[in-house]
């Protein structure tokens, strides 16, 4: 199975991706990692990656200044170098990517695994930017099954996910 879900920001994608990763990881191996924002007295502040497995955390962004810049956010490019060397070891009957978007393809090793994955056999569920033209994002759009989540949609999803993949299992 590959799916890609997407949407505008705020809609739910990371959320579905941990529902979908609570509903199963008791019946298969789940590996990968979330995106997370990072909040201080409820402002934004950036971005951290979570390993789901380990719950290992890499801040991913920051405010401030430095580069390479995405919007606001100063992205950490090392750090997220330091996950994406992990997505080629990840064995598993599911892997969960949340998010391919504009601060991750900052790394090229991040994009060249992501091209290498979506060419694997491997069961895989990614978030994609909702509206981001790039070469790696128009191959996965071309590739996987596209879910456009939104509010009228984002619970009935997850449980089709669910028990698509549970019958896999």
């Amino acid at each position: 199975m590959k799916l890609a879900i997407t949407g505008r920001p705020g809609i739910g994608k990371t959320t579905a991706c941990l529902k979908i990763y609570e509903a199963l990881k008791d019946r298969l191996t789940i590996k990968g990692f979330i995106t997370r924002e990072i909040r201080r007295n409820r402002e934004r502040i950036g971005f951290e990656i979570i390993e789901l497995d380990s719950g290992r955390k890499f801040k991913l962004a920051e405010k401030g200044e430095g580069y390479p810049r995405v919007g606001k956010y100063r992205v950490f490019v090392k750090n997220l170098d330091e996950i994406a060397k992990r997505i080629p070891e990840y064995q598993a009957d599911l892997l969960i990517i949340d998010e391919v978007g504009p601060m991750e393809l900052k790394s090229s090793l991040f994009v060249k695994n992501i091209e290498n994955l979506i060419h694997s056999d491997q069961n895989t569920i990614l978030t994609i930017h909702y509206k981001l033209r790039h070469p790696l994002l128009e191959k996965i759009r071309s590739i996987f099954d596209i879910i456009r989540l939104d509010q009228s949609n984002r619970d009935r999803i997850v449980e089709e996910v669910v028990s698509r993949l549970d019958t896999r299992g």
